[in-house]
């Protein structure tokens, strides 16, 4: 099997000065799309890239509490071992979207959509969803992520038209307000502090009550660097269902929101 340890894709890593970072800022303070709250508590599951232990494992965790999840694919990754583990295939596509699952778009080549131009951006994300239909996908795509979270404002005023929703990494909750194309999450690996995180934001939800998206890769007893062991997806999956909140897609839930018209 082709080994991509080493792609770009993989050992890329967006730029942390403080130019960057003041420009992340502006992108998080200009909302493109308001999102309304949430009548009642939600938790959607994600999982990007995807791996096939996300597919496997992640996916058995999230029906066991009677919800479905959404699966992010990276189309270039399909079919390759990655520090993630072994990536999606067709197979995987089809068995996911046959049980109920959901499957967002991810750009093809996982690129840095805050530092390419608006154009090549659009271009790649439109390959990534061609690429999965060529994989047999044939539910609508209507969930993205952005790849390291990175995106800028024009960027999301043209998803807005595109998608119903797209997903960052910003840490937080989403209620009033909030972006509908730069959608607030809580990222679950391998830090001992993330499980904590996760739960403390799901008190959070249920008594605003908000709308809480979690995501992390691959789901594997030794998992890699941004993945997490099934104990500690399940510990949390557990604690969404018996805090009582909805376990909904990333669609469901926007559907739910917005009354079907984000």
């Amino acid at each position: 099997m082709t080994q991509a340890i080493n792609s770009p894709a993989l050992t890329y890593q967006p730029s942390r000065s403080l130019p960057a970072r003041l420009e992340r800022r502006v992108v998080q303070w200009r909302t493109a799309s308001r999102l309304p709250g949430p009548r009642r508590p939600i938790v959607s599951f994600t999982f990007d890239d995807f791996p096939k232990s996300a597919g496997d494992t992640g996916a058995d965790i999230v029906e066991g509490i009677g919800g479905r999840a959404c699966f992010y694919a990276c189309s270039s990754m399909a079919g390759i071992q990655t520090v993630s583990g072994e990536m999606f295939d067709s197979q995987d596509i089809a068995a996911l979207t046959r049980a109920g699952h959901e499957i967002g778009g991810h750009t093809r080549s996982h690129l840095d959509c805050a530092r390419a131009g608006l154009e090549d951006v659009l271009s790649d994300i439109s390959g990534g969803i061609e690429d999965l239909r060529a994989m047999g996908l044939r539910d609508p795509v209507r969930q993205f992520a952005y790849p390291f979270g990175e995106t800028g404002y024009g960027l999301k005023r043209a998803l807005a038209d595109r998608f119903d929703g797209a997903r960052g990494i910003l840490g937080g909750l989403n209620g009033p307000g909030n972006d509908r194309v730069q959608l607030r999450a809580v990222e679950l690996d391998g830090d001992e502090d993330s499980l904590p995180r996760a739960l403390s934001l799901l008190e959070e939800a249920m008594r605003r009550p908000a709308w809480m998206i979690v995501f992390t890769h691959d789901v594997r007893a030794k998992p890699g660097p941004w993945g997490v062991q099934p104990a500690i997806l399940r510990k949390l999956a557990h604690a969404v269902r018996d805090a009582g909140a909805a376990v909904l897609t990333p669609s469901q839930a926007i559907d739910e929101i917005t009354g079907g018209a984000p």
